[in-house]
């Protein structure tokens, strides 16, 4: 029992990285207990906060969901999609992923049509330019994300759907099998199971080669002067190593080949049309497929000269070699996909230490065993996004500038409260390792609670927080760019016991006694509404010398919010420094210099727009209301713009978008 007694040291070196560390504590209380020693209690967590230290833009499309009640059919939206958007905007929503994942595959733009995969294959209408315009027109603050086809097809027409309705009304209400190959003329035997004949896919489907899919750029920027600022991210495809089985009906020759041949091909026509665009891929659909295809000739792991490659790694040495041989940018945005299992809670608990923590061994390892290019039943360590930026590296060299993200998972649990716990720690591990874009397909209770603290409360810089038990603790902190705001949000895994935490943040300098407090938890359903109106409990914690204690409940998410009265700069200005609405996290250009004092925001010109003396300009608040607006006369000097209260709020000046956050 002395390795349980002796915490401090041995515990928090050992146990800190184990699997199940979450549950250490309880279990040496168990222990002890059976051993007929008296339960004790343990000493308490450090956390360390250093706020000029490990400083990291954070991108705010880790704030981001897949489109879900957003009607790409209906121009005018319902009661219940207004309710949506607003509920997306009072939380700090700032990405959407658009694209509808496997219906993508072969959306046609011109003819507002695509493939149903998941629906025998029947074609209906879409139109993404009405989602687009709704992004527009009532989401200010959020970008959206679509994307482009790869397979070559597209819909045609939806003469040849399957007659879904009429099969169920003479079959006492039974649904045929949804994944057979029924449009275009197929025909199923009257248990719904067995196939009789798979339709003809080139009775409903076209020939879409790249040229056709990139057309919706210049179409929406050209044609429909769309503001592609809000667009600038679009996915390469979707899932496109499980072709097979998704869009079977193609028969298409999946191989690692085929696919690099189809995603460079459309990548290079994407950036001629665009420059400026913002391409995401492979965007793998899971585990299995991080290192495997579901290719059609058993090639499931690319073959190279020497040896069978990961597929991610072959994906990522051909990419890498087309473009130094080009000269053309193939991607920005490393995307992936992956869908755990699990259902116990210290594995759900643990799920974000998948992507970079290179010590722990992940109970559902499965395709990463053929890491190598053959299988290895001992490689149980994934640390996915690790693996990832080594290759990146590797072949593409260093400071290539390609980023992360997920742009689909499933974090969703019956409980609320873990759903929340482990959707914060996935968001706070992302922002600690510079991951760009997070946008999980299902959203269950306790997401809106989530990313409203983190997205609201939070701010522009990640810096460096150390726990003397990060599996069981965590702290992810963040800070303005003057210094003068500070943002640490505690996550307590422990499954029954609150926990002792002692918070030190060394030359902060916090300007009050007291640090506002904000605690999230036993939540059970939904339960945000809005900004204002949310399971948030605030209180106090006394602070001196710059140390704060506090008691986190069990399974719990505490933010510590404080103020700093000496404020040292954690980037190269005093001016704060805004991102234009979809555009890069670094080196932004822009024509206006942004400051804040008090309630009042100042505008600067600082580029001369030649034949330009005036421009409009509008401010509205983070759930789209205008607060104020006009024409600026740039001879008349600067812009001054006075605001009812702090917070954050969106600046348009013409086509130009800008996140202000007034602080005081």
């Amino acid at each position: 029992m002395i390795h349980f007694l002796s915490r401090a040291t041995d515990f928090a070196k050992g146990f800190a990285k184990s699997s199940a560390n979450v549950f250490s504590k309880r279990l040496a209380i168990s222990l002890m207990v059976a051993a007929g020693i008296p339960s004790v209690s343990f000493a308490a967590i450090d956390i360390t906060v250093e706020t000029q230290k490990g400083v990291k833009k954070i991108s705010p499309y880790l704030y981001g969901r897949n489109i879900d009640k957003i009607s790409d059919t209906k121009v005018e939206s319902d009661s219940t999609e207004e309710a949506f958007i607003s509920q997306m905007l009072e939380a700090g929503i700032h990405m959407l992923r658009a694209n509808n994942g496997n219906n993508a595959t072969r959306y046609n733009w011109s003819k507002k049509l695509t493939v149903h995969p998941d629906w025998f294959n029947n074609v209906y209408s879409h139109d993404w330019g009405i989602t687009a315009k709704k992004v527009l027109d009532k989401m200010p603050g959020i970008d959206a994300m679509y994307a482009f086809q790869l397979t070559g097809y597209a819909a045609k027409t939806n003469e040849y759907n399957f007659a879904d309705w009429d099969f169920k009304q003479a079959h006492d209400g039974k649904n045929a099998n949804r994944s057979l190959d029924l449009a275009g003329g197929g025909e199923v035997e009257d248990d719904g199971e067995t196939l009789i004949k798979a339709g003809d896919y080139t009775l409903y489907n076209e020939p879409w080669p790249a040229d056709s899919t990139v057309g919706i750029i210049p179409h929406w920027k050209d044609e429909l002067k769309y503001d592609m600022s809000r667009f600038q991210y679009w996915s390469m495809d979707n899932e496109m190593e499980i072709w097979r089985g998704t869009h079977s009906d193609l028969d298409l020759p999946v191989t690692g080949d085929f696919l690099v041949e189809r995603y460079i091909d459309v990548a290079k026509k994407a950036r001629a049309a665009w420059k400026d665009i913002k391409l995401t891929g492979p965007v793998v659909a899971n585990e299995w497929q991080w290192c495997s295809i579901n290719s059609y000739n058993e090639q499931n792991r690319p073959k190279g000269a020497e040896r069978n490659y990961c597929w991610l790694e072959y994906f990522i040495m051909k990419i890498a070699e087309e473009q130094k041989k080009s000269g053309i940018k193939l991607i920005d945005v490393f995307d992936i996909h992956w869908y755990p299992t699990e259902k116990d809670y210290e594995n759900r608990v643990n799920w974000h230490r998948v992507l970079f923590d290179t010590t722990y061994n992940y109970p559902g390892a499965n395709g990463i065993k053929n890491v190598s290019g053959k299988w290895n039943n001992n490689e149980t360590k994934e640390y996915i996004f690790t693996r990832i930026r080594k290759w990146l590296d590797q072949y593409f060299g260093e400071n290539h500038g390609i980023t992360l993200g997920i742009t689909e998972t499933n974090l969703n649990d019956t409980n609320a409260m873990v759903t929340a716990l482990t959707y914060a720690s996935f968001i706070g591990t992302m922002q600690d390792n510079g991951v760009e874009i997070f946008t999980p397909w299902s959203w269950g209770d306790g997401m809106y609670e989530v990313v409203h603290l983190f997205s609201r409360y939070g701010h522009e810089n990640r810096v460096q927080s150390t726990s003397s038990n990060d599996s069981l603790v965590s702290a992810y902190s963040s800070i303005t760019n003057k210094g003068d705001s500070l943002t640490v949000i505690l996550v307590n895994r422990s499954e029954k016991d609150e926990q002792q935490a002692n918070i030190s943040i060394p030359n902060f300098g916090a300007s009050d006694k007291n640090v506002t407090t904000l605690t999230l938890a036993n939540i059970s359903g939904e339960t945000f509404v809005s900004h204002t109106q949310n399971a948030l409990k605030k209180g106090t914690a006394a602070i001196a010398g710059d140390k704060i204690s506090l008691t986190l409940p069990a399974k719990s998410i505490t933010a510590i919010i404080a103020v700093s009265e000496k404020p040292k700069v954690v980037d190269s200005t005093n001016s704060i420094k805004y991102r234009r609405s979809m555009g890069s996290v670094k080196n932004i250009q822009t024509n206006y210099s942004i400051t804040t004092q008090g309630k009042n925001i100042t505008v600067n010109r600082i580029v001369n727009l030649s034949g330009n003396s005036k421009n409009n300009y509008t401010l509205v608040n983070a759930i789209g209301q205008v607060i104020k607006s006009g024409m600026w006369n740039f001879n008349t000097g600067s812009l001054n713009i006075a605001v009812p209260h702090s917070g954050k709020f969106i600046l348009r000046i013409g086509k130009e978008h800008f996140h202000v956050q007034v602080m005081q």
